[in-house]
């Protein structure tokens, strides 16, 4: 069998989500990719269409701004560079609240997804309720990282 289609070789390859989250090359990305998939989505939600066209263009607004909000959150989230970066905000969290913030951000890419390839099931009250909910344990998640770290800031001596 090819090395590419054996199971246990790519699982080894593959990169540990721990490191993964503690790469400070993730800030940049997180942070500008984010930055940009709002602008873009806020814009083309903002731009007037009629006809044909409006559906597509409120749907690729909402993808947009549904990928880039945990974009930016995982960006923003990401272990602190070195103090001589452009990306160096002051905000390190831990290692257990980074992957928290992980966790919401991928609860919150999915949610859409849920509403696409439920909603064609029929089962439109069932596929809305487990989107929302995954859409705001996903906001909780992230939210939890974040004051968890605020909290542990102010809480330390001056």
């Amino acid at each position: 069998m090819d090395r590419s289609l054996d199971v246990g070789h790519v699982a080894e390859t593959l990169p540990d989500v721990g490191q993964t989250l503690e790469d400070p090359r993730l800030r940049p990305f997180g942070v500008l990719g984010g930055t940009v998939l709002l602008a873009l989505g806020a814009s083309l939600s903002l731009a007037p269409t009629t006809g044909q066209w409006t559906f597509w263009s409120n749907a690729v607004a909402a993808t947009l701004v549904f990928v880039g909000v945990p974009l930016f959150s995982l960006g923003l989230a990401a272990a602190e560079p070195p103090s001589d970066s452009r990306f160096h905000i002051g905000v390190n969290l831990s290692t257990k609240q980074r992957r928290a913030v992980a966790i919401g951000a991928l609860c919150i890419t999915l949610a859409p997804v849920v509403m696409a390839l439920g909603s064609p099931l029929g089962l439109s009250l069932l596929v809305l309720a487990t989107a929302a909910t995954m859409a705001f344990v996903g906001s909780a998640l992230v939210l939890t990282g974040f004051v968890a770290w605020t909290a542990e800031t102010l809480g330390e001596p001056a």
